[in-house]
């Protein structure tokens, strides 16, 4: 059988499964969440443009029309906004770099798609098993005991995985 390490693309191609399985339907949220926060800020201060500023950072839903005016956030909009920025960070801060870097290490670790399986939970197997369907490496050489190794030292990320995706079912 054809190792993964034959073809590098095949890998990046798993991470972007893999980050696709887990993250599109929170990054579709988030896109609804400042889409109604900016809308409801353009309605409520009755300006024409679909945009605001808050904390330096410009926010605008009409990319065709970027801003002329610098609407702000209103202040009774603060609040959901807050949340939101909070959200991202905890997001971009804490689950993403030990998601993704579990991720790497798991594809460090090995060249087959089948010792992925084996060290990855079992909720994010789908985007595996498609990619299996289209690439004839299919052995595993990962030692079990190296198997649970890498599942006992990455029970955080694991356990994030899991997390967003019972999440992701409940957007």
């Amino acid at each position: 059988m054809e190792k993964l390490e034959h073809d590098p693309r095949t890998k990046q191609q798993i991470k972007d499964a893999l980050y696709a399985f887990l993250y599109d339907p929170v990054q579709r949220q988030f896109k609804a969440r400042i889409d109604t926060i900016i809308e409801r800020n353009t309605i409520l201060g009755g300006y024409s443009h679909k945009h605001f500023v808050y904390k330096g950072t410009t926010y605008n839903s009409d990319v065709t029309n970027p801003p002329v005016k610098r609407n702000r956030l209103l202040p009774a909009l603060r609040v959901p906004m807050d949340e939101y920025l909070a959200d991202q960070s905890q997001l971009n801060l804490h689950e993403l770099p030990y998601v993704l870097g579990f991720i790497n290490q798991v594809l460090n670790a090995s060249c087959d798609l089948t010792d992925y399986l084996r060290v990855l939970p079992e909720s994010v197997h789908q985007p595996l098993q498609k990619l299996m369907a289209t690439c004839p490496c299919r052995t595993a050489t990962l030692a079990q005991d190296r198997v649970e190794q890498l599942k006992v030292k990455n029970q955080e990320p694991i356990n994030l995985m899991k997390q967003r995706l019972v999440t992701n079912l409940l957007i």
